[in-house]
């Protein structure tokens, strides 16, 4: 029986219109007809794409104790980009901005543990989708008994801008209730960077000691610090990650590449 798979993304209002339209409609564009795509929404765009393959959720609907958490925090420098200990001379940079990328937390925690598919993948909402996603290509990403796949990178916590996870493992609810009680009980502020990326990745480590299996699908492909791993991994065949300053210009750089691809997206300057 073929796997069921479902993508899930999450987007401001503002991001929407910026990069996440365009990630939306090249989804829809270039990814299997039988597998949908989850809009976790702020608010609604009133353009918004209407394929029925795209469904839309209102974020704080689903996830009341995200803005629980915002509440909490919305006056906490330390909770918003500031990092812990310098009062005197702020220090500010996303390590530390924990009520930003809680959206994102929130919103894979409650897809994987309401999921009605085999497979959920997070796609950041600033990745393009420029060729013909095979079907074959996306369930080969996750080996069986392995509970998911990211973009590892040497020496820092992995790429996380496309993971995926297997809802029927017998690892993903307490995986995923972990996750959530790093906000609910505010004991991320224990850890040392406060983004989903490191939050993840002291999670994965936690759950492998317990015997959870995963795969890195950056492995045996340029994963050094620095290095854009995202495209530089067999995503890169079909898909683009637009970080950061790549966003203004729509794509990434040549530079960014380490060796030739095949698509044409990539041979187009």
């Amino acid at each position: 029986m073929p796997t069921s798979i479902t993508v899930i993304t999450t987007m401001s209002h503002a991001g929407y219109h910026h990069y996440g339209e365009k990630m939306i409609d090249t989804f829809d564009e270039h990814w299997p007809e039988n597998i949908k795509l989850k809009v976790y929404y702020e608010q609604l765009p009133a353009e918004k794409n209407k394929s029925s393959r795209i469904e839309w959720i209102d974020l704080n609907e689903a996830c009341p104790q995200l803005g629980e958490f915002k509440q909490r925090h919305a006056n906490n420098p330390y909770a918003n980009g500031q990092k812990p200990g310098t009062e005197k001379k702020p220090k500010r940079s996303y390590l530390w901005d924990a009520v930003k990328f809680a959206h994102k937390s929130y919103c894979v925690s409650h897809a994987a543990l309401n999921s009605s598919t085999d497979l959920i993948i997070w796609l950041d909402a600033d990745v393009v989708t420029h060729s013909p996603v095979p079907f074959e290509f996306i369930e080969s990403l996750l080996p069986q008994n392995h509970y998911c796949a990211y973009l590892g990178r040497q020496k820092i916590y992995p790429e996380c801008g496309f993971v995926v996870y297997d809802t029927t493992s017998k690892h993903n609810k307490i995986f995923m209730q972990d996750w959530q009680n790093y906000y609910n009980k505010d004991t991320l502020f224990n850890e040392i960077e406060y983004h989903d990326s490191y939050l993840f990745w002291q999670l994965v480590k936690k759950h492998q000691s317990l015997g959870m299996l995963t795969t890195n699908i950056s492995e045996g492909h340029p994963h050094r610090p620095g290095v854009h791993v995202f495209i530089n991994s067999p995503l890169g065949e079909y898909m683009d990650h637009l970080k950061g300053k790549r966003k203004k210009d729509g794509k990434s750089k040549a530079t960014d590449i380490y060796y030739k691809r095949n698509a044409d997206y990539w041979n187009n300057k």
